[in-house]
Order: structure tokens, then C-alpha cells, then sequence
């Protein structure tokens, strides 16, 4: 019996030498939703496809490099601190793994069972706050156990311009260069608003881009409310950071977090991938954009941080 060879695959599977080089290069999908005009066309850029499985892994890397070029860390053998409710904590933990550094998350006590486990399996140390206090109360305590450790780095990634600088890199150009420079609007959850500041800032440089923060219902500080509690994790700080370029937003959709959950569910059952929260509350905004007449036949871009496997054990799954 002959058998035919397959032919080869339209993309040549590569071999690397670090997971870094892993980072980013993330593919867009076309996703459909009830209430989405089929004239609209809707592309999630996947985050999950980075290999921490995060948005955050751009920045991440980004801070950790320009903290060793700049003297800030030492090659291997250091001390990591940060801040985050998971996804950051994560990337960098992965990351100061693969160094040999030691490495402290600070981290809200409502993060995620599953959060806890794969910053643990990465070798991380966690230490849980209030979340109740607020972020910048976790903040605080994460910058008085930086004090009292020589030597060690915290990266305060709502401070930090490489944040925004991996994404005006890295995540702007790759959607204009999957799009063919063909974006309306942009629709990004604001957490430390790296994501947005610099993704939002390439592609305005390079087209009438509409820009549209997500935030929670909760905790609506860009609309004029007020910081609080809520239900949509790694977006809606409750404090406008550092790095968010305001000048740079067109528009603010604010979304309740049973509505994120909700369509983070709908999402899931109509890619077959599984996605997070904040991916949701994305998802829930573009629809809301999609909707209006002024978008019909346009092409709305939005960001996907991560995947849903890390909220199973929460009451929104």
C-alpha cells in the first residue's frame, strides 16, 4: 500500500531556546455573538497564547529586561517583589524562575484558588492582603517589603513606562500588521492601563483609530464614579494610574459583573475557548460598540487578557 506524505504545514513549527521567545505574536479571532451585526467585524486578540497564558507576559518581560540592562537586577540570584491579583504575578514569576530569582507576589485574598497554585508551582511565595483595603493599600505593603529586603526590584507596574512600551512594541503593531491597518476601534479593559496606553497610542499614530475603555460598574473611576469591590479581576483598579493616557480614550463602556460572566460564558461556548472575566467584560462592551449604527461594516478590535481556566473554582463559573 502507498502512502501519500502529508503535506507540509502552512506554518513551520519552530524550536526555541527560552520560553521568552514565546512571548507575544498571538493570533486575532474572528468572534460571532448573538447581538453582534454580522456586517461587524469582531477580532479578540488571544493573550492566552502566550506561554503563561496572559496578556501580562509582555510587560513582564519588558520590565524584567530593562531592570537587568539597567542594573536595577542582577542576572540570577535576586529578589522580586510586585503587586498584582494574578496575571502579572505570574508572568513574572514564570520569568524569575527560569533566573534563579526569588520572587514575592503581593496579592489580594480573593484572588483565585487557581492563581494561588500555579504562582506556587512557579516557586513563587505569596502574600495575601485585604482586598476590601484596595489596591493601593496592597501597593503600600508591597513597597514596605521591598524596603525591608536588600537589593530587591519592584517593578510597580502601574508606574512603570516599559509596561506600556511592550505593548506600543509589540501588541499595536502585530494587530495592525494581522488587520492589514484595517482598525475602527479598539476596545480594551483598563486594569494598570498598559494595555490600552500602548496599544491605543501605535495604533492612533498609524490611523483614525476610536479608542474604548472597558471598566467594571463597580469601581467606574473613568466615568466620574467612584473606586470599590467588584467582580472582574485584572481590570478596574479603582485608581487612575501613572501610565493610563486619558488624552488617548474616545469613549468608556462600563460593564456589571454579571454581565462580564455572562458573556465570558458565551464566549466559551462559541470559540470552544475558554476565557476569562475581564475577557467577558470585553467582550460585553464590544458588543455594546457593534451595536451602534455609526460602526455598521467596520472592523472592532479587543483584547482577550487570558483564559478562563483560572476562574473555574469562582462562583462566575
Amino acid at each position: 500500500m502507498t502512502v501519500t506524505p502529508p503535506e507540509a504545514p502552512a506554518a513551520t513549527a519552530r524550536v526555541v531556546d527560552s520560553m521568552e521567545e514565546l512571548v507575544g505574536q498571538t493570533p486575532l479571532l474572528r468572534v460571532r455573538l448573538g447581538g453582534v451585526p454580522e456586517h461587524v467585524r469582531l477580532l479578540a486578540k488571544l493573550e492566552m497564547f502566550n506561554p503563561l497564558c496572559s496578556v501580562k507576559d509582555r510587560p513582564a518581560l519588558a520590565m524584567l529586561r530593562e531592570a537587568e540592562a539597567t542594573g536595577l537586577l542582577p542576572p540570577t540570584g535576586g529578589t522580586v517583589i510586585e503587586c498584582s491579583s494574578g496575571s502579572t504575578g505570574i508572568s513574572l514569576a514564570g520569568l524569575a524562575a527560569i533566573r534563579g530569582h526569588r520572587c514575592i507576589i503581593v496579592m489580594p485574598d480573593n484572588a483565585t484558588e487557581e492563581r494561588r497554585l500555579i504562582l506556587r508551582e512557579l516557586g513563587a511565595e505569596i502574600v495575601t492582603v485585604p482586598h476590601r483595603d484596595g489596591l493601593l493599600a496592597a501597593w503600600a505593603h508591597a513597597e514596605q517589603l521591598q524596603r525591608s529586603i536588600p537589593g530587591s526590584w519592584l517593578p510597580h507596574q502601574d508606574r512603570n513606562p516599559a509596561n506600556v512600551r511592550a505593548h506600543y512594541e509589540t501588541t499595536g503593531p502585530e494587530i495592525r500588521h494581522a488587520t492589514g491597518g484595517r482598525v475602527d476601534v479598539l476596545v480594551c479593559g483598563v486594569g494598570t492601563g498598559g494595555t490600552l496606553t500602548g496599544t491605543a497610542r501605535f495604533l492612533k499614530e498609524h490611523g483614525d483609530v476610536h479608542v474604548v475603555a472597558v471598566e467594571p460598574a463597580r469601581s467606574a473611576v473613568l466615568s466620574g464614579g467612584e473606586g470599590g469591590p467588584h467582580g472582574i479581576p485584572g481590570i478596574g483598579a479603582g485608581y487612575v494610574s501613572d501610565i493610563t493616557d486619558l488624552s488617548l480614550v474616545d469613549d468608556v463602556v462600563t460593564v456589571p459583573d454579571e454581565a462580564a460572566a455572562r458573556t465570558a460564558r458565551e464566549v466559551t461556548r462559541a470559540t470552544g475557548i475558554p476565557v476569562g472575566v475581564s475577557s467577558g467584560a470585553a467582550a460585553h462592551a464590544s458588543r455594546v460598540l457593534a451595536g451602534r449604527a455609526r460602526w455598521a461594516g467596520a472592523t472592532v478590535v479587543t483584547v482577550f487578557p487570558d483564559s478562563g481556566e483560572r476562574y473555574l473554582s469562582t462562583a462566575h463559573h
